[in-house]
C-alpha cells in the first residue's frame, strides 16, 4: 500500500513542533542493555531453525480457489460463488475452520466502522451510507448438505461434522455471497466514474481461509482497516463475467484471448510480448466503439499465489510491453487506465515503470513468477495484489513512478514472503520502501532519484511521539504508520546495509532471506536469525534498539587535542556515545589543506564504553572533526557531531 506524502509531511510538522528531541534525552548510556544477551525467546525449534531457515519438519496449509462472480454494474454489486480446496498440512487435527470476510469491513456496523474517529481517516468507506458487507447464500461441505457457520465481524467459523485429519486431510468448501461495493474501500478497492465508463477494482471480494500455522494456531485478527493481511497460497481460477462492452484485467493468466479480444487486439498483444517499448492494444480512438450488449466471461488462472484481485471497465485504454527476467522467461507489463490519465507526462509511462520495477527486482532479489504485472488507475492511492496493482488515476510523472514502483516491489513483499501484515506490517511496508530506493536510483540513470539525507531523519524517526516498530498498525496512531511501517524500517534496512554490514554482506544475506522463505510464512525472528547467520554479525543490539524499543542514536565529537599541543604530533580524538543505541562510528578529519582522513570506529567499542578516545597519526592542521560525513545514519542532535581543535 502506498502512503501519501501529505501524510508525512504533517507528521513530520507534528513532531517538529512538540520539542527538542535530543533536550528530552536524559537517561545515560548503558551499554549493559544496549548488548544484554538472551535477545531470542527460544531456540530452533522442528519448524522453524535457529539459523533462519524453515526447519525440517516446516509445514504450512494451502488453499486453493475457483471462483465464479457477475458484476451488475448498475447495483455496483458483485455475486459470486467460491469453491474452495483446503489442505490441512498441519500435524494437528481441525475441529473447525476460520475464513476471512473482509467486505464486512463496510457493514455499519463493523468494528472497523466503530474505531473511526470524528476527524475521519482512510480507512473504510469515508463515510459512505450504504448496505455493505457479504450476503451469505449458501455454504457447503464436501459438495453436502449445508454446514453450521458463525459470523462475526469480518470472520466466518465453519464447525466441521468431524474433524479434518492432519498431515494432508483435505475440505471442500462452496460458498455463495453478494456484496455491494463501497464507492472507496479503505483505500484498497472500489470504483472510479470517468467520462467513458466507471473503473471497478476489486479487492477483498471473495471469502478467503485464514492462515493456521505453527506460531499462533488460527490467525483470526478482524480486518478494522490499517493492517492489511495473512493469507495461504494456492493456485487460483476465476470467471468474471460482467458487461460486454467491459475490459477486465486480473491476477495471473487469461485464459481465453479469443473469446474476449478482436483478432487484431489479439495481434497487438502478440506484438507487445515481443516487444521492449510499449504497444497500445486498446487506444483511446477505439473506446466507445465496442457496443455489445448482454455480458462477456473473461478467464483468469493464478499458481502459487496468496490472493486474486481484479478490474473492469468500458473505459479502459490497454497497453503493454515485454518484460526479460534474468533466467531468460519472459512476462507482460500491462497498464489500463482512462482517457483522462493519459498521455507521456502521465500513465503513458506506465507500461515503461511497471517493467523497469518488476526488471530490476528480478535481477537484484528473486525472480519474478507471474506472467504478467498490471497497472492499474483507479481511485485508490495506491494497493498491491499478486500480479496486480491499483494506482491513484491523478498521479504522474515522479508521482506515478513512486507509486508504481512501490506497489510492484509489493510482489516481492508480501506476495512471495508471505509475512503476517496483520501484525508485522514493517515486514512488508517496511522492507519494500527500502528496496524501493535502490529502484529508484537505478530507473533511467536516476532520473528520479535524490540522495536522502539520512542523518536528518533523525529528528523524525526517532522521538518518543511515536510507537515502537513492533507494535502492529492496529495498535498505533494513524499518524504514525507512516512513520514506523514504512519509514522507520526502511531506513533501518538502509543503516544496516550502509553502515553495519555493508552492501555484500546485506545484499547476500537479503537474498537468502527471500530464497529461505519465498511463498512461506516468516516471523521477524526468522529475519532476524538468518541476517546474522549469514553475515556473521552479532545484530541483537540493532534488533532491540531500532524495532523493539525507541531507543535515540547521538553520537558526538567530545574533544579534539593535539598531541603535546602540536598538529604535527598526531591528535587524539574523544567520541561519545550518549543516545541508547550505539552505531559504529565513522570519524572524517578534515585538513586545512583541503584534504580528508576517516577513521572507522567498530560498534564493539560500545560495549563497554560510553566514550572512547584513539589517536591518528597525522601530521596535517585540522580544520574539523567530524561525524557520519556522508550523512547515513540517524541522529536526534547534530549540533554535537562535529568539533574543531582545542
Amino acid at each position: 500500500m502506498n502512503f501519501k506524502l501529505p501524510t508525512l509531511v504533517s507528521t513530520v510538522a507534528v513532531i517538529l513542533f512538540s520539542g527538542s528531541l535530543h533536550a528530552q534525552e536524559t537517561k545515560k548510556y548503558d551499554y549493559v542493555e544496549a548488548f544484554k544477551p538472551f535477545f531470542y525467546p527460544q531456540t530452533g525449534t522442528a519448524t522453524r531453525s535457529a539459523s533462519g531457515q524453515p526447519g525440517h519438519a516446516y509445514w504450512q496449509n494451502s488453499a486453493d480457489y475457483h471462483l465464479n462472480v457477475s458484476l451488475n454494474e448498475d447495483k455496483k454489486e458483485i455475486t459470486g460463488t467460491a469453491e474452495i480446496t483446503y489442505t490441512n498440512n498441519s500435524p494437528d487435527k481441525l475441529g473447525f475452520l476460520w475464513l476471512q470476510l473482509d467486505q464486512n469491513l463496510f457493514a455499519k456496523d463493523s468494528r472497523g466502522n466503530g474505531v473511526v474517529p470524528l476527524s475521519g481517516s482512510r480507512n473504510g468507506a469515508h463515510g459512505e451510507e450504504f448496505n455493505g458487507g457479504y450476503k451469505i447464500k449458501s455454504v457447503k461441505l464436501d459438495g453436502k448438505k449445508e454446514v453450521q457457520y458463525t459470523i462475526t465481524d469480518t470472520r466466518m467459523q465453519i464447525d466441521l461434522p468431524k474433524e479434518l485429519k492432519a498431515n494432508g486431510g483435505v475440505a471442500k468448501i462452496e460458498i455463495e455471497y453478494s456484496f455491494v461495493s463501497p464507492d472507496y474501500g479503505s483505500d484498497r478497492m472500489g470504483i472510479q466514474d470517468t467520462k467513458n465508463g466507471k473503473i471497478f477494482t476489486m479487492a477483498q471480494w471473495y471469502p478467503r481461509m485464514c492462515v493456521y500455522d505453527d506460531v499462533l494456531g488460527w490467525n483470526t485478527l478482524p480486518y478494522i482497516g490499517a493492517s492489511e493481511f495473512y493469507l495461504e497460497y494456492g493456485n487460483i481460477t476465476a470467471n468474471i463475467t460482467v458487461p460486454a462492452n467491459h475490459y477486465v484485467v486480473a491476477s495471473g493468466e487469461l485464459l481465453n484471448e479469443k473469446e474476449v479480444y478482436s483478432k487484431e487486439e489479439i495481434n497487438r498483444w502478440n506484438e507487445a510480448r515481443n516487444s521492449d517499448k510499449t504497444v497500445m492494444i486498446r487506444p483511446e480512438s477505439e473506446i466507445g466503439k465496442n457496443k455489445a450488449s448482454g455480458t462477456k466471461t473473461w478467464k483468469y488462472k493464478i499458481t502459487q499465489a496468496r490472493d486474486f484481485a481484479w478490474a473492469s471497465s468500458a473505459g479502459f485504454i490497454l497497453d503493454a510491453a515485454r518484460i526479460n527476467l534474468p533466467s531468460g522467461k519472459k512476462s507482460l507489463a500491462i497498464s489500463a487506465y482512462p482517457a483522462e490519465s493519459a498521455g507521456e507526462k502521465a500513465w503513458g509511462r506506465s507500461t515503461e515503470y511497471t517493467k523497469a520495477a518488476i526488471e530490476h527486482y528480478s535481477k537484484k532479489w528473486y525472480e519474478y513468477t507471474y506472467p504478467a504485472a498490471t497497472n492499474v488507475a483507479g481511485n485508490e492511492g495506491g494497493m498491491e495484489y499478486p500480479g496486480i496493482v491499483f494506482c491513484h488515476m491523478d498521479s504522474k510523472g515522479e508521482d506515478l513512478w513512486g507509486v508504481t514502483d512501490h506497489e510492484f516491489g509489493h510482489n516481492w513483499f508480501p506476495m512471495i514472503v508471505g509475512s503476517n501484515e496483520r501484525l508485522f506490517a514493517w515486514m512488508d511496508e517496511g522492507f519494500n520502501t527500502f528496496i524501493n530506493g535502490l529502484s529508484t536510483e537505478a530507473f533511467n540513470k536516476g532520473e528520479y532519484y535524490r540522495k536522502p539525507n539520512l542523518a536528518r531523519s533523525g529528528t523524525y524517526l526517532l522521538t518518543d511521539s511515536l510507537e515502537p516498530v513492533m507494535v502492529g498498525p492496529d495498535n498505533m496512531k494513524e499518524r504514525s504508520i507512516g512513520a514506523l511501517a514504512y519509514y522507520k524500517p526502511g531506513t533501518g534496512l538502509d543503516v544496516l546495509r550502509e553502515t553495519i554490514l555493508g552492501p555484500e554482506k546485506f545484499d547476500k544475506a537479503f537474498r537468502t532471506y527471500i530464497d529461505r522463505w519465498a511463498f512461506k510464512h516468516p516471523t521477524p525472528w526468522d529475519f532476524f536469525h538468518t541476517m546474522e547467520n549469514v553475515s556473521g554479525e552479532e545484530l541483537n543490539w540493532f534488533w532491540r534498539g531500532w524495532f523493539f524499543n525507541k531507543w535515540k542514536i547521538d553520537q558526538a565529537v567530545k574533544n579534539v587535542k593535539y598531541i603535546n599541543g602540536d598538529f604535527k604530533n598526531g591528535v587524539q580524538i574523544t567520541v561519545e556515545n550518549l543516545g541508547q543505541l550505539p552505531m559504529p562510528t565513522t570519524v572524517q578529519l578534515k585538513f586545512k589543506d583541503g584534504t580528508a582522513q576517516t577513521e572507522k570506529i567498530p560498534v564493539e567499542v560500545w560495549k563497554r564504553n560510553a566514550e572512547w578516545t584513539f589517536k591518528v597519526d597525522s601530521t596535517k592542521e585540522i580544520d574539523e572533526v567530524k561525524l557520519d560525513p556522508n550523512s547515513v545514519v540517524p541522529d536526534v542532535n547534530l549540533e554535537n557531531n562535529s568539533k574543531k581543535p582545542a
